[in-house]
Formats: structure tokens, C-alpha cells, sequence
């Protein structure tokens, strides 16, 4: 009897603790989706799009920086990988291994302008070089913004 009582309230437990991080994911997803919101409405009006341009820039934006966010993900995975070796199996990368991940990174890296280059190139097609740039600028605005934000949330009593 008392091991019933152990191993339910193990499993009451391990589902507890399963839902909290399901609450905890969802929030964030929520906060995510929330941002990205904001984003889009901050860089519509500084762009000044109007609804048709939005309408064709918005699904170029996203299929871009689905594109960038893959690239970013292999470059993640790659570094992961590479330093997990270091840990895992306690080996000891030659000079040639880090000169192979230093190349690896300046080709990831130009990989990702060449995205920047081709998606302005398409951006063109349907909004002007003022909306571009105006774009670029917004981008770093609204960067700029949340990290302000994120700061004061983080030292609330620098706010006084």
C-alpha cells in the first residue's frame, strides 16, 4: 500500500511539474507572438505602407527571416556541437578544427548577407528604396526600444 501511495504521488508530482513548464512555454509563446505584434505594427507606420504594400512586403519579410532564423539554427547547432565535443569527450580540437570553424562562421555570416542582398532586391520590386531604408532604420528603432525596455523591467529603480 504505502509504495501505491508513493508512486502516485510521484506521478502527481511529475505531472505538476509537467504542466508548469507547459504554462511557462505557452506564456512565453504568447509574449513571443505578442512582440512580434508589436513589431510589425512599429515598422508598418515608420514605413508608411499602406495596405497593398503590406500585403505583399509582409510575406516577404516572413518567408526571409524564416530563412534567416534556419541559418541562424545551423549555426547554433554547429557551435553546440563543436563544444559539446570539448565536454562530451574530453577532446582537444587541433588548430586546424578551430581555423574549420572560424571559416565555417565567416561563410555562415556571408551566407546571411547574401540573404539580406537578395530579399532587398525583392523588397524593391514592390516598395521603394525610401521604404527600405526606412525599414532598416525601423528595424533598429524598435531593437533599440525593447532593449530599453528590457533594461528598465530588469532595474526598476533606475526608473525613479
Amino acid at each position: 500500500m504505502r509504495k501505491k501511495e508513493i508512486l502516485l504521488l510521484l506521478l502527481g508530482l511529475t505531472s505538476i511539474h509537467l504542466s508548469l513548464f507547459a504554462q511557462r512555454d505557452d506564456k512565453r509563446k504568447a509574449e513571443f507572438e505578442e512582440l512580434k505584434e508589436k513589431r510589425v505594427a512599429f515598422i508598418t507606420q515608420a514605413m508608411d505602407l499602406n495596405a497593398e504594400e503590406a500585403k505583399v512586403f509582409w510575406p516577404l519579410y516572413n518567408e526571409w527571416q524564416d530563412k534567416k532564423f534556419e541559418l541562424n539554427q545551423q549555426m547554433r547547432k554547429t557551435m553546440f556541437d563543436f563544444i559539446k565535443s570539448e565536454k562530451d569527450d574530453k577532446k582537444t580540437h587541433t588548430e586546424a578544427e578551430y581555423k574549420d570553424m572560424v571559416d565555417l562562421f565567416s561563410k555562415f555570416r556571408i551566407k546571411d548577407a547574401q540573404l539580406d542582398d537578395e530579399y532587398i532586391t525583392k523588397f524593391a520590386k514592390v516598395i521603394s528604396y525610401e521604404k527600405i531604408f526606412r525599414y532598416q532604420q525601423a528595424e533598429q528603432q524598435f531593437a533599440r526600444q525593447m532593449l530599453r525596455q528590457h533594461r528598465e523591467e530588469d532595474n526598476p529603480e533606475k526608473q525613479r
